[in-house]
């Protein structure tokens, strides 16, 4: 699955989902505190990973751990429901439908929307060069966006655990598009990363010869 689909899905489905496991859990309280507390604990791992920078290689996976924030909201919202305390189940009520009615609409009417948020954060590259590093670029702007540019990101894998990564170096470049793609090559000598395209200027017009280095520490 796509981070777009991955996503459409989780505002489809998650909200029903999680009322089907409250019906189906109703003389089951310890597999509800069970369930609940492991979504709670996954989405704050997950919250960690994001705020240092730390990803699996895999993006589907990765998509899929940041939807299970939706998933916890909305395991906590039915929760809510399904408890004694009326001021809660009140409050739990009006939550669910600001929460899901919102995730509703952006899945429908604002799905065109939900594409251009979920592109910004989807690479349009990536390449697997050596020792464990990672290249990959993003597009920065979209067709109603006033600027365009690049967003370079390099990973390198944890040695002792290669299925995860983290992010060492993040550059942008505006104001230009790569035509067709930008060139990477890598030193692991120099630990120096060489970019190069052939480049549209956006403020001057023209194509002209565009070169950078990284250097990966």
């Amino acid at each position: 699955m796509n981070p777009f689909s991955i996503t459409l899905t989780a505002l489809w489905t998650y909200p029903i989902l999680s009322l089907i496991f409250f019906a189906l859990t109703k003389r089951k309280p310890k597999t509800r505190k069970w369930a609940i507390s492991i979504s709670i604990a996954l989405t704050v791992s997950t919250t960690l990973a994001l705020l240092f920078k730390v990803s699996t290689i895999s993006v589907p996976l990765n998509w899929l751990l940041v939807s299970g924030f939706y998933l916890s909201l909305s395991l906590i919202l039915w929760w809510s429901q399904f408890q004694p305390n009326k001021f809660l189940k009140i409050i739990g009520t009006f939550l669910m439908i600001s929460t899901f009615g919102i995730g509703y609409l952006s899945g429908t009417l604002g799905i065109l929307g939900v594409g251009f948020i979920v592109a910004d954060f989807e690479s349009d590259a990536e390449k697997k060069l050596s020792n464990g590093i990672i290249y990959r670029e993003h597009s920065i702007g979209n067709v109603i966006s006033d600027y365009r540019g690049k967003r370079v990101e390099i990973y390198k894998t944890v040695a002792w655990l290669p299925v995860f990564e983290y992010q060492i170096i993040q550059k942008e470049y505006y104001n230009v598009i790569t035509y067709p793609e930008i060139k990477v090559s890598y030193e692991p000598n120099k630990h120096i990363i060489h970019l190069s395209a052939s480049i549209i200027s956006m403020n001057e017009g023209g194509r002209e010869k565009w070169v950078d280095s990284i250097v990966v520490k």
